[in-house]
């Protein structure tokens, strides 16, 4: 027993110091969420911004007037005029994440009037990368492995990935 102390100050002490341990584990399991990786330049435009958690996920669903946002969304922003846009969403597996990004295309495919046009998959990346005009953008949809992405971009990039993305999501 320390010197000066009673029973019940030790409690209290035992106490603080279990609550403050807790404290500690809750903050350190919520913040040690996985990150989404996302380059920090595309093309010739670096990354300015960045928007994660639940305010992306709010700009997901309200893009697509719908929750669909997975808990795992990034926007990366690039470029400070005309700003090229990533949206990546992470699924727990491969399976849910193709399947997100199969009814994304059929739906796309069966809008009639819609912001997109020329739907057309890139056949070197073998079905998984999709690419269309819309709002004065090209758009890419991407697949790979549990992710879904998708790069609006006013950059030139043809029916060829920017590398620096390639080299994070492979297809």
């Amino acid at each position: 027993m320390i010197v000066g102390s009673t029973p019940s100050k030790m409690k209290s002490r035992t106490t603080s110091a279990l609550v403050c341990v807790v404290a500690w584990v809750l903050v350190l399991g919520c913040s040690s969420t996985t990150e989404i990786p996302t380059p920090e330049k595309i093309g010739e435009k670096d990354r300015v911004n960045l928007i994660t958690g639940a305010k992306a996920a709010a700009v997901v669903n309200r893009l697509h007037r719908n929750n669909v946002a997975t808990g795992g969304d990034v926007i990366a922003e690039y470029g400070r005029t005309k700003k090229d846009l990533l949206y990546i969403s992470a699924y727990p597996d491969g399976k849910k994440a193709k399947n997100a990004f199969d009814l994304m295309i059929n739906k796309m495919r069966a809008a009639r009037g819609g912001p997109f046009s020329h739907l057309m998959p890139i056949k070197k990346y073998g079905g998984k990368v999709y690419m269309t005009l819309g709002m004065g953008a090209v758009h890419y949809i991407i697949w790979s492995e549990n992710h879904l992405l998708w790069l609006q971009t006013y950059q030139s990039f043809g029916n060829t990935l920017p590398p620096r993305l390639l080299e994070l999501y492979s297809v």
